[in-house]
């Protein structure tokens, strides 16, 4: 009878950690760019360039120069990037106690969550990161506030529109000269 109680007590522990597990994966949104809020749709989108930048910095560890400018740039853009993370995990419903939470997040916006380089690629990127990090760009706060602007203009997802051009006429060569006056009216 007591063995019977123990194995129906771990049944009981398993199905309630198997249902916490399962109302946590349906708390959790799936990402869709919240183009209906200006503020979050600038934060998805700084987002995205500070964990791009974030993975290619940490696989750049191993050139000086890189990982000094990447060492500063990220001094530099720590705290947006927190609150960037805590902002979008709140969104998309992950825990702000969950491990690993900017992969967390990251991972729910399907997006890189480490980068697999070819030596040969990392000696190919990684001199330029220095140049690249120095950029206005590259803060994420401006990068933000610049979003911001963006995509509250009332046009933004409107299609740009395509100027017409007229398509241009090809050279007039003696085999076309020669077919315009064979087929000239008389």
């Amino acid at each position: 009878m007591l063995k019977m109680r123990g194995c129906l007590w771990l049944l009981l522990l398993s199905w309630a950690g198997t249902i916490a597990a399962q109302d946590e994966q349906q708390a959790q949104r799936h990402h869709a760019y919240a183009f209906d809020n200006p503020e979050l749709v600038s934060t998805q989108r700084a987002f995205g360039v500070g964990n791009a930048t974030t993975l290619l910095g940490e696989a750049c560890a191993d050139f000086p120069e890189a990982n000094r400018s990447y060492a500063t740039w990220l001094q530099s853009n720590k705290a947006t990037m927190a609150a960037m993370t805590e902002t979008l995990a709140i969104h998309y419903g992950i825990p702000l106690s969950a491990d690993r939470l900017h992969a967390r997040v990251a991972e729910v916006m399907r997006l890189k969550t480490s980068l697999d380089l070819s030596q040969a690629t990392l000696d190919e990127v990684c001199p330029n990161l220095p140049e690249t990090l120095a950029l206005p760009n590259m803060n994420l706060a401006q990068r933000y506030r610049e979003s911001l602007v963006e995509v509250r203009d009332p046009n933004y997802l409107n299609p740009k529109r395509k100027l017409a051009t007229k398509p241009q006429q090809a050279p007039a060569t003696e085999e076309t000269n020669d077919r315009e006056e064979q087929n000239r009216p008389q």
